[in-house]
This record gives structure tokens, sequence and C-alpha cells, in this order.
């Protein structure tokens, strides 16, 4: 006995497996939302129904709200509406010949009219009065209801308090929402780029360009847009940025005995072009032109306790408008030949500079080693021999 109780259980675990899920059958309304003073309209759904013959229903609302102009546009044969606004409901009576309707189906389109204010809602109940199979039988269809709410609201507005920072490569725009949007559609150069929840769009652009940015709201329960706000930006002409340095610290005059004082410039720069002209000014009535250039010194001037530096200038040009200029001033120390200390006299301590620095050697240019900068008196990178002799052909000059 246990066995057959056994078999039967099972064999109706496997029907019941097998056996398709019927959805059960629901008459809906979806939540409305309307414009003060506008129209709007909405279906009333059957779903997941088979063979309907005969629908009648009634629906709720408040008529301090909202009125019902008309219902239309119905899939059955037949459709009467009885409204009242007065009472606040409409009754809908819905006939279908033959075999019926199945699946999804219209059973009125309602035009809804908005005589309340905005930010008032009401709910909108359906009540079914009977719905059955078109039969001779008249089965009653079991069914659901889906109620939903109406909702009166302004309609969308526009962003307000657009501005804009800009750099040579992009736009940073921000703005604040307008009332009532769920989104804000953003369009550059008049082509979509994105729907935003955020109150900001950064725009990455080429220099010297010209960037349009236009925004609307957007009201998803109206399905409807506000009115565009615009903002063109063009992106200007940003000035360069002049970088210069003497290669050397300690150069010496070179009219005696050979030393090249070299200036750099290669680090100016230009963010959104390129530097087309360089302009150097010695600060010894001579001039340059180039990125890197070598000067030879003719003189210096020294006071009774140090050297007074030469000032250099270097102005730099912008590639778009020659216009536009950046420029820079550094110090430039010059000493008599021989002097490496810097002291104004060439003696010993000269000698013995060059001396503790003998064979020493730069690839770049002394950095981090200032006395073999100032032993290296010919600005070769070399600490040799030709050091010693412009020292030994010096020995007891003085600046004057």
């Amino acid at each position: 006995m246990t066995n057959i109780n056994n078999s039967v259980f099972f064999a109706m675990i496997l029907v019941l497996i097998t056996l398709p899920f019927v959805s059960s059958t629901t008459i809906s309304i979806g939540d409305v939302y309307i414009e003060p003073g506008a129209i709007t309209t909405a279906p009333i759904t059957i779903e997941n129904v088979s063979h309907v013959g005969t629908v009648d229903i009634t629906l709720l609302y408040n008529s301090s709200l909202v009125c019902i102009s008309s219902a239309s546009d119905s899939e059955f044969d037949f459709m009467h509406p009885v409204i009242n606004n007065s009472a606040g409901f409409i009754r809908i009576g819905g006939m279908a010949y033959g075999d019926g309707l199945s699946g999804k189906i219209q059973l009125a389109d309602l035009a809804f009219e908005a005589v309340g204010s905005a930010n008032e809602t009401c709910s909108l109940c359906i009540n079914i009065n009977e719905i059955k199979v078109a039969d001779a039988t008249e089965t009653t269809i079991p069914a659901n209801v889906q109620n939903s709410t109406i909702g009166i609201i302004n309609p969308p507005q526009s962003p307000g308090s657009l501005s804009s920072t800009i750099g040579c490569h992009w736009i940073n725009w921000t703005w604040i929402d307008g009332i009532n949007n769920d989104i804000v559609e953003v369009l550059i150069n008049h082509t979509w780029v994105m729907n935003s929840t955020m109150q900001y769009y950064n725009c990455t652009v080429l220099p010297h360009t010209v960037r349009s940015i236009s925004l609307r709201g957007y009201n998803s329960g109206l399905e409807k847009y506000s009115s565009y706000i615009n903002q063109t930006i063009s992106i200007p002409n940003f000035a360069p940025a002049a970088s210069a340095k003497s290669i050397h610290l300690h150069n010496n005059i070179g009219s005696v005995y050979e030393c090249k004082t070299l200036f750099d410039g290669s680090a100016s720069s230009d963010p959104d072009g390129n530097i087309t002209h360089y302009q150097w000014d010695f600060g010894d009535e001579t001039s340059g032109t180039d990125e890197v250039v070598e000067h030879i010194y003719t003189s210096c001037t020294c006071n009774a306790t140090f050297y007074e530096p030469f000032t250099v200038t270097l102005e730099v040009g912008d590639d778009l408008d020659p216009q536009i200029y950046d420029g820079v001033t550094i110090p430039v120390h010059v000493y008599i030949a021989g002097d490496a200390n810097a002291d104004g006299k060439v003696n010993i301590l000269d000698a013995t500079l060059v001396g503790v620095e003998w064979g020493e050697t730069c690839t770049d240019y002394w950095a981090g080693n200032e006395n073999g900068d100032r032993a290296d008196l010919n600005n070769d990178c070399k600490v040799n021999i030709l050091d010693a002799v412009i020292i030994g052909a010096c020995w007891g000059h003085t600046a004057s």
C-alpha cells in the first residue's frame, strides 16, 4: 500500500511540474500624470485573459481633481461608457462576439482633464462588476485589479544658471536643474551626448575651437521636454610660458680665454601649441634668437665685495598670435678669467680649487658639483691643463 501511495504521489508531482504556468487575469490602468488644465489619455487593459466575451467595470476617481471627457478606441466589438463626473466614476461595458478576445486587450482609452491644482493626486480604483467567457455557459473569469494614481504636475522647466570654466583642452559646464525634471538632455554642437542626472558636464576639446551646449529637462511622467537653454564657448588662445636657464652657473669673460656661456630655453612651452619665436637679451646690449644659444661675454662688473650678475631676458612668442608672448629674466654670473673661487683675484686659491677638481668631467653640466663648475674655467666640462693654463696666464689679475 505504501508503494502504491508513493507512486501516486510522484506521478502527481510530475504532472504539476509539467503543467504550464498560467498568469492570472488582471484589469489595470497605469499611473497617469497631467499638467494643470491639460488633457491626456490612458488605457484600461485586460491582460492574460482567454476568450473573454463580456466585461463590465467601474473606475472611481476624485472629480475635484480630474474629470473624464471620453472613452474610445476599444478592441471589443461593442463598448459603452457611462461617465458621471459629478459622482466621480465611469462605468464601461464591453462585448466581444464569436470566440471572444484573448491575450492583452484594450477595453478603452480614457481622456482625463485636470481640473485641480498642481501637486495634487488621487487614486484610480477599478471595481469589477463582471467578466465572462464568450460561450453559452458565460462562465465568470477570475480576475484581479491593479489600481493606480493620477497626479497633476507642472511641466518641466529648463535648467538655469548655466556657466562654464575652461582650459585649453577642456570645458566644464555647470547648471541648476529646472523644476520637475527627471533628467537633463545634453547636446554638444547640436549632437546628443547624454541624458544626465548630474548638474555638470565635462567636455574635452581641441585648442582654439568653439563648442555649444544645449540643455533641456525631461519629465518621464508627462513624457515632455522643456525648452532648450544654450551657451557657446570659444576656447581662447592661451599664452606661452617662458623658461630660461644658464647651463653653467660659473662663467668667465670669454674674450680673454674662450669661455662660452650657454643659455637654454627648451623648457619653455605653449599649452595649446608650439613656441615659434625665442628672443634673448644677454644684458650686455647683445641678443640671440635660438632655443639654445651660446654667448661670449667681454666684460664683467665687480664692486668692492662681489660681482654684479648680468640680467638675461628671454621672450617666447605664440604660434597662433605673435602679439601674445611671455618673458622671464635670470641672473648670470660672469667673472674675470682665472677667478675660480669668485673672490675677485687670481691666485693660489684658484689654483688649489682646480687641483682639487683635477680630472673631473661632466655630462650634465656639473649638476650637483658646484666646485667642478667653478674649476671648469673654459666651460668645456673638463677640469684639466687648459684650466690651469688660464690661471697661470692670468696670475695676479684682479677685478676692477
